[in-house]
């Protein structure tokens, strides 16, 4: 989980980890998330693929889209919780 702590330290990660956060259920695209964070679509997509390997998103991925979602492993959603209850 060290990783997704250091991502934190990224402003679009810390904003997409957010919105999944308040949001558990959302599937949205990386365009669709750029718009609720404010954030530089590139930006998000870089964000996005991070913490995709990092396990703390899912890609659905299709022949004509990407989309993601939160993980569903609950260890990962409190320890992720846990480190967004930090920073404020």
């Amino acid at each position: 989980m060290e990783k997704i702590k250091t991502l934190l330290k990224n402003e679009a990660a810390k904003k997409v980890l957010l919105f999944f956060n308040e949001n558990p259920h959302s599937i949205d695209t990386a365009k669709g998330i750029s718009i609720w964070a404010g954030c530089d679509v590139e930006e998000v997509e870089q964000a996005l693929d991070k913490l995709v390997k990092n396990g703390a998103l899912i890609n659905h991925k299709t022949s004509s889209i990407n989309a993601y979602s939160y993980t569903t492993e609950k260890a990962v959603v409190k320890k992720i919780e846990r480190l967004l209850e930090k920073l404020h």
